[in-house]
């Protein structure tokens, strides 16, 4: 058997082991959905930057795009690369010390995530205001990268 052949296995087997690490992350493509109907609202692109994780609205899926009845920065503006997340770090199998930026009222939030235990396709989020039982959660649902581009 040849080197190259040896080399060629060999990274085939580090890509297939380190595969499942990999998946454990939140970095990726996320659609947000709406409370309500449970629609898919945005896009969000997250990713390492340093030390953290943040996120960045790849892009809206309602309206054009543009971010309609949303805080006076935001309303009426086309949400591409914009960045809602931020400051996020890994304590245990929780991503802590974040914040998030709600468009629609402007606000600004603590904010917690992980990956639902069982299912990395999907990712919870929770924001608040000084203390957690004070604050609300979604559950984002992994997407295409695609979207996210």
């Amino acid at each position: 058997m040849s080197r190259p052949f040896f080399r060629a296995l060999a990274a085939l087997c580090f890509f297939a082991l380190a595969a499942p690490a990999f998946a454990q992350s939140p970095v990726g493509c996320w659609a947000t959905v709406d409370d309500g109907d449970g629609s898919v609202k945005s896009y969000v692109k997250v990713y390492q930057s340093g030390n953290t994780l943040v996120g960045d609205i790849a892009k809206l899926a309602v309206d054009g795009g543009r971010c309609e009845d949303c805080a006076d920065r935001y309303d009426g503006r086309v949400l591409r690369n914009e960045r809602i997340m931020s400051g996020f770090t890994l304590d245990g199998g929780r991503y802590k010390n974040g914040s998030i930026i709600d468009p629609k009222s402007g606000r600004t939030y603590s904010a917690i995530m992980n990956l639902v235990e069982g299912n990395s396709d999907r990712l919870y989020l929770r924001g608040y205001i000084g203390i957690r039982a004070l604050g609300r959660s979604q559950t984002w649902q992994r997407a295409a990268a695609s979207n996210c581009n």
